[in-house]
């Protein structure tokens, strides 16, 4: 009796790390560069990648996103995911388990609600591989666009930039020194210049 039970708490040792060990190795939570549209929109568009260990293989993923100055517009699974998500509550069940070292589970295009401000994505990801596990969140965060933060100038890709490189990509219409005042006076003086020169010829004509 001694001798089974020996055995079945070593098969228990055994089995543990394995199912341990079975995991989403979740490091694939990727976004591009922020689009404007010709709407006038922002955009951002954001992947779920994701990749298993030890062989282990996923049938569902789910996740939980805390948004910041953006919105969800769209959300696309990857086959064989299909998507059931709600809201900031996403869910992606898998036709047949999935298992890689790298596949995609879905792209989701967020929609800006002011680009001059900061924004950020908190993901909080979760799986089944047997046993719903969550993983650390993973945060993607954007600086300011065209924005003067604390004597910080930020270009219109959220880096810091010069002032120099602030003015010529942000501020419409940059005056360089007084040249911009110096042309409309010079403008104002050949116009003055002519309309007098004309009177003048004109009114020789009616001496004449």
């Amino acid at each position: 009796m001694k001798k089974v039970l020996s055995l079945l708490i070593l098969t228990i040792m055994i089995a543990l790390p394995i199912k341990a060990n079975a995991a989403l190795d979740f490091n694939g939570f990727r976004c591009d560069e922020k689009v404007y549209e010709t709407d006038g929109s922002v955009t951002k568009t954001c992947y779920i990648i994701g990749k298993t260990t030890n062989n282990s293989t996923i049938s569902q993923f789910t996740a939980t996103l805390t948004l910041e100055n953006m919105s969800i517009k769209s959300i696309k699974a990857t086959s064989p995911w299909t998507d059931y998500s709600s809201g900031t509550s996403l869910s992606f069940k898998a036709s047949q388990s999935v298992s890689g070292d790298s596949f995609q589970i879905a792209t989701i295009v967020f929609k800006i609600n002011d680009a001059t401000q900061k924004c950020n994505v908190k993901l909080v990801p979760c799986y089944d591989d047997g046993q719903i596990t969550c993983g650390d969140p993973v945060t993607v965060t954007e600086s300011y666009t065209c924005k003067v933060v604390d004597g910080k100038y930020y270009g219109k890709d959220g880096n810091v930039v010069t002032e120099n490189v602030y003015n010529s990509e942000c501020v419409k219409n940059p005056q360089t020194g007084n040249f911009v005042p110096y042309v409309v006076v010079i403008g104002g003086l050949a116009l003055g210049i002519g309309v007098f020169t004309i009177s003048r010829k004109k009114n020789t004509l009616y001496k004449i």
